[in-house]
Parts: C-alpha cells; sequence; structure tokens
C-alpha cells in the first residue's frame, strides 16, 4: 500500500469533497481526511494499491508499518499527523523504524481509544506517522508514553531528533483499505 499527502483549504465549499478536489480526478483505493485543529488547513492522506496510480508530482510513501491498537476496528474521530526525518537521512529514517517496532509499539499498543498507527515512508527516506484515535485524549498519551520510553540497548539518541511537524485534527474520513488493515 502506497499513500501521497496532500494539504487543503478549509473549510472546503459546501459539497465538496476534500479528496476529489486535491486529486483532480483521481481514485485512491481509500483516504483519510483530516481537518487540523490550528488554523485554515486540512490534510489528505490519499492510500493507493500500487506506485504507478498516483498523481504525477506526488511524493510517493510505502507503507513500512500499522499498528492496530485497542479500538481497531472503531471509527477514528481524531486522527494526528508526524512527519519525521524532513532531511531523508537514511539512518534516521532506519533509527526511528526501529524504534518504533521495538520501543514505541509495545509502549502504546493498549492505550484505549488507539485504533490505529499507519508508518509511511518515501524512497528518499521521509516518514508520516498516522495515528487514529477515538478521541483527542488518546493522542494525548500516546505522546506522554513515548516520551517516557527509554531508549533501547544500540539506540542512538543523536538519530532520533524527533518531530519536524505534528498536525492533530478531525478525521472527516477514514477510507482505510483492507489490505492497509490486516
Amino acid at each position: 500500500m502506497y499513500a501521497t499527502i496532500h494539504p487543503y483549504r478549509r473549510p472546503a465549499p459546501a459539497g465538496t469533497d476534500p479528496v476529489r478536489a486535491v486529486l483532480a480526478g483521481a481514485e485512491p483505493a481509500g483516504a483519510v481526511v483530516v481537518e487540523h485543529q490550528e488554523g485554515d488547513e486540512g490534510t489528505v492522506v490519499a492510500l493507493w494499491p500500487d506506485g504507478t496510480d498516483v498523481p504525477a508530482g506526488s511524493r510517493v510513501y510505502s507503507l513500512v508499518d500499522r499498528l492496530d491498537g485497542v479500538a481497531a476496528g472503531r471509527s477514528p474521530l481524531f486522527a494526528q499527523l508526524t512527519w519525521l526525518n524532513g532531511a531523508g537521512d537514511p539512518a534516521v529514517a532506519q533509527a526511528a523504524e526501529r524504534g518504533g517496532r521495538e520501543r514505541i509499539h509495545p509502549a502504546i499498543r493498549d492505550v484505549d481509544g488507539l485504533v490505529a498507527a499507519l508508518v509511511f515512508r518515501s524512497p528518499d527516506d521521509r516518514i508520516v506517522v498516522v495515528g487514529l484515535a477515538t478521541g483527542l485524549e488518546t493522542h494525548a498519551e500516546v505522546q506522554d508514553r513515548i516520551v517516557r520510553t527509554q531508549l533501547l540497548p544500540g539506540e542512538d539518541a543523536s538519530l532520533l531528533p524527533g518531530a519536524d511537524r505534528v498536525e492533530v485534527g478531525r478525521v472527516l474520513r477514514a477510507d482505510v483499505p483492507a489490505e492497509v488493515r490486516s
């Protein structure tokens, strides 16, 4: 599964689907549409079965990890989008993936209200994490648990600089294809 990320201005005109507006007629297999809490923007995370269907000029991310939370199967009401490794350093991307799987997943998997965390990585080593939850307090609890985790043996703190950008908002649409959920 692949993703492309598209910002949009909100509010969209009445009756306008943000997915159709930002993708100019391209039909993704699914999408997560997030209306940011701050500012007048939103984000469309378009999901594609392969990397060839995506709109021209889009950075393509492949799904590299997924965590189903205790609320898997429920409709997410809030999302947190986290951008990591904006410089595209392969060592930072590799360290982030290891830390996610081996340290963060065990720490957050039982957070009440966590629907899923989808981790996407681009060929130029940029990472976007899409966290889906049933409540805003879930995202706060996830963040609290992450900052309290101890580094793993061999983890280098200098390769874990933190998020470049974080957006939290209300989920307007969460249509995640089965191949991402299973």
